[in-house]
């Protein structure tokens, strides 16, 4: 009975206990949970970090700056890769200046010589064109006179049935003038090595466009040499 009514008497001191410890433990709960929500101050590098003004993005440049603009040359000179002496070209500002003036290669065209050029240019093609007309006039011409027989031409022949001497251009050059009234240049005629009597094909060139072939037969001279 005694053991009883002691456990009696406990109980509630234990329940009284176990309450207060329950109360204290939710009280630091608590506690706790204030320390962790309350804001803390915030550091000087993110205080100036959050009232730095926001700068917008630099716009980028629209297209590429413009590319100086050529000026003409009138060469006095021979430059590699660009021209020759007499010749308008169309180049940069800096390079005009810094190279071909400064070396005396060339000098900034004005609207005269720009003028004068360009009739030079005109003089000079039309002439270019009439004499290639006149090339292909004297093609026509020294076909017809020579195109179905060739040109004879008579050699001087020993008792072997070699030449005396040989063929020469020159000697094509004078029976052209002779036999259809055109003069060639011996430059201008090209000829195989010519060394006994038969048949031969000269080249002739009457202009940078314009060629033919003519038959050379070289035939024996009635006069014979012994």
């Amino acid at each position: 009975d005694s053991s009883a009514r002691g456990l009696k008497l406990a109980t509630p001191r234990l329940r009284t206990h176990n309450m207060i410890h329950r109360l204290s433990a939710f009280a630091l709960c608590c506690l706790a949970s204030a320390l962790l929500l309350e804001p803390r101050p915030l550091q000087p590098a993110a205080r100036a970090a959050i009232a730095a003004p926001v700068r917008s993005p630099v716009p980028l440049m629209k297209g590429k700056a413009k590319a100086a603009k050529a000026v003409k040359v009138l060469l006095t000179g021979d430059v590699k890769g660009l021209g020759k002496a007499g010749e308008l070209v169309d180049v940069k500002p800096a390079y005009a200046e810094n190279f071909l003036v400064s070396k005396g290669l060339g000098n900034i065209a004005s609207k005269e010589v720009i003028a004068r050029v360009a009739e030079e240019a005109a003089a000079a093609a039309a002439a270019a064109a009439e004499a290639k007309k006149a090339a292909v006039e004297c093609k026509a011409s020294l076909a017809q006179t020579f195109g179905k027989n060739g040109l004879f031409i008579e050699c001087q022949v020993g008792p072997n049935g070699k030449l005396h001497g040989s063929v020469t251009a020159q000697d094509v050059a004078s029976l052209i003038d002779q036999r259809a009234n055109v003069k060639l240049d011996k430059q201008n005629i090209a000829l195989p090595s010519i060394s006994e009597l038969g048949t031969y094909s000269a080249d002739l060139k009457l202009h940078p466009e314009v060629s033919m072939k003519v038959d050379l037969v070289v035939k024996k001279n009635p006069i014979t040499i012994s």
